[in-house]
């Protein structure tokens, strides 16, 4: 039984991806007299790649799935100039899945996101302000190594092993929070912070099959801390 359920999920699987495949080329090649009679089944290479990639995905057994996480550690607050600061260490624990992707050129997109709350004791909390940062992780293969960019700002760094990779990507220095203007000083105020992978700054195919499975689910759940030097 297990193994018809399998084969069924697997034909299911391609059954899917083929539709797709078909689907993105009216969209990329419209119906035409010229295109019929020409090369009507190219497909981009980053395309195909990331086709290709999602069917070796989703067609994999469950069993294969390795276990990730995302782990905040040595979060601080700091008031600077009247201006709230934070400092953190994220460590970022991949799956193969993942970092198949990366090797195939496939950018990973990480959020950080980031809010301060005033505590109310009878009330929900009042959000005073929420911001996300993107950092783009990348495999850049005429160098053999990696590259981490604020998407933000558009800084890079490169970096030879991934090890060193996510160490940067996982490193919050002094950034900044909230005016102390705009807090009141007689109430409690916290900071909330999640982060996650993008699912929808990977590429189209992959984004719309990896629901199939958690091969590309990597999100923690919100923590919070107070906010105070």
């Amino acid at each position: 039984l297990i193994g018809q359920a399998e084969a069924a999920r697997q034909f299911a699987v391609s059954s899917a991806i083929w539709a797709l495949w078909q689907h993105m080329q009216l969209f990329t090649h419209p119906a035409s007299p010229a295109k019929t009679r020409g090369s009507s089944n190219w497909l981009s290479p980053a395309l195909l790649t990331a086709v290709l990639l999602v069917s070796g995905i989703c067609v994999s057994p469950a069993s294969h799935a390795q276990e990730t996480d995302i782990v905040f550690r040595d979060v601080q607050t700091r008031l600077r100039d009247q201006t709230w600061y934070l400092s953190a260490r994220i460590d970022y624990q991949l799956n193969r899945q993942m970092l198949d992707a990366l090797q195939n050129g496939i950018r990973l997109t990480f959020s950080l996101q980031v809010e301060v709350n005033e505590i109310r004791n009878w009330l929900p909390d009042s959000e005073i302000v929420a911001l996300q940062r993107d950092y783009e992780l990348s495999w850049q293969p005429l160098s053999r190594g990696y590259l981490v960019r604020n998407t933000g700002t558009d800084e890079q760094t490169a970096h030879t092993t991934l090890f060193a990779a996510l160490h940067e990507l996982g490193t919050i220095a002094d950034l900044p929070l909230v005016d102390s203007s705009l807090l009141d000083p007689e109430a409690r105020h916290a900071i909330s912070l999640r982060a996650l992978l993008d699912q929808q700054s990977l590429p189209g195919p992959l984004r719309m099959l990896a629901f199939w499975n958690d091969d590309f689910s990597l999100e923690s759940d919100w923590h919070q801390w107070p906010l105070e030097e």
